[in-house]
């Protein structure tokens, strides 16, 4: 009888090329990805390999180092410069991304099968210091079901930064609409960014052929078509992020709601272990043609009737405070909402506030939040959630985002 992990493989084939990623980079010299792999069981990456030994296999997989530790890197500097304190790294693999995030003072949430989780969440735990694990979490997801991903992240507050490295033209097309929806609303509840130039993924390794061995890129562009065409048997020819077509691609995606902003591979480009100052000018060059996708989601009004009476539904119950407001909560109305508060049995462990139907909110709603906010041990369980653009545009004026969002 195959055991769970067996059972994973057969259904998710394509989770082993995240191993062949860390042993690329642990041979740039990478040391936490040398560290990490000391924990990683190699031996998948020795069956079925599409490509024969050759002179010109050498020299992709060489030009293969060097695109990985473009990668690798590009990543951290998308992190390390986002203005977001929460990276979402879609799918993780079993790169060390997490160290890397946690030393920038980032939390990192790792998504990916179960079957990687397993691996790499062990793995990383032992490499990380008690600081670092604190803002290290792995979690069991299914890109394609937003419920799941929004219950991984079920204790985060604030925007967040998704980054995307090799999974979208691994779908077929009604998988990456519902991908990419879950992506949309994830960003809607909590603001932020997301980055990925799957679009161009082969590009990247072919580019890097042209840079590192200074040869024509079609050579390993074929290449690597033809091997994963012999690895796959997901019809993904309606996929956008196949056909290498950014019009087409941009078309899509603003269909979906996300905002557009290209962004020149080249740009995020840090100094690589793998390439002298000759070597990294090359790469820029080839890189200038390769385009990074920012995406962020397209704001929809969400506006509430000014005129709506005041009114607080509240309940408490198993320690949570859980209140619904609707119309203004202002001098005359916020005493009400304390005043139920005040008067529960005992000291709540967590707060919610659903403020879908709160058409405004003055300062002395805000104190009233911010009392509320402050009586509790754990901060990260005070949530505020469906506010209107009117409310959310108050508390960035005052600043009360930075921790009631």
């Amino acid at each position: 009888m195959m055991d769970s992990k067996e059972l994973q493989q057969i259904v998710n084939p394509s989770y082993t090329t995240g191993k062949g990623c860390l042993a690329m980079l642990m041979s740039t010299g990478d040391p936490d990805a040398a560290e990490l792999a000391k924990s990683i069981d190699f031996s998948e990456l020795q069956q079925g390999d599409p490509m024969p030994d050759s002179e010109i296999r050498r020299e992709i997989v060489r030009s293969y180092v060097v695109g990985q530790d473009a990668r690798y890197n590009v990543w951290n500097r998308i992190a390390e410069q986002s203005n977001c304190d929460v990276i979402i790294d879609l799918p993780c693999g079993y790169l060390p991304h997490g160290l890397a995030a946690a030393r920038m003072g980032k939390t990192y949430y790792g998504f990916d099968l179960p079957v990687v989780i397993n691996d790499i969440a062990p793995a990383i735990d032992k490499l990380s210091t008690e600081e670092q694990k604190d803002k290290i979490h792995y979690c069991s997801v299914d890109a394609t079901n937003f419920e799941s991903m929004k219950k991984a992240l079920c204790d985060v507050k604030g925007r967040i930064c998704i980054i995307t490295d090799g999974m979208l033209a691994l779908f077929n097309r009604s998988e990456l609409d519902q991908v990419c929806r879950a992506v949309h609303r994830l960003l809607s509840d909590f603001g932020g960014e997301w980055y990925t130039s799957d679009a161009m993924s082969i590009d990247l390794m072919a580019l890097s052929y042209e840079a590192a061995i200074q040869k024509d890129p079609e050579i390993v562009r074929r290449a690597v078509v033809a091997g994963s065409a012999s690895r796959s048997d997901i019809d993904n020819s309606e996929n956008p992020f196949v056909a290498w077509d950014p019009d087409r691609l941009k078309v899509y995606m603003e269909e979906l709601g996300f905002v557009v902003e290209l962004i020149a591979y080249s740009e995020l480009l840090p100094k690589l272990r793998t390439a002298d100052e000759d070597m990294m000018q090359r790469l820029r060059t080839s890189y200038s043609k390769m385009i990074e996708w920012r995406l962020t989601a397209k704001k929809e009004k969400h506006n509430v009737d000014p005129h709506l009476p005041f009114n607080v539904v509240s309940e408490f119950k198993d320690g949570v405070f859980k209140a619904s407001i609707q119309g203004r909560m202002d001098t005359i109305t916020a005493p009400e909402l304390m005043k139920k508060f005040n008067e529960l049995p005992e000291k709540a462990e967590a707060i919610e506030i659903d403020a879908a139907k709160m058409a405004y909110i003055s300062s002395a709603g805000l104190r009233v939040l911010l009392i509320m906010y402050k009586s509790l041990e754990d901060k990260n369980r005070f949530k505020l959630m469906n506010i209107s653009d009117e409310v959310r545009e108050i508390l960035e004026t005052t600043g009360f985002d930075q921790f009631l969002l």
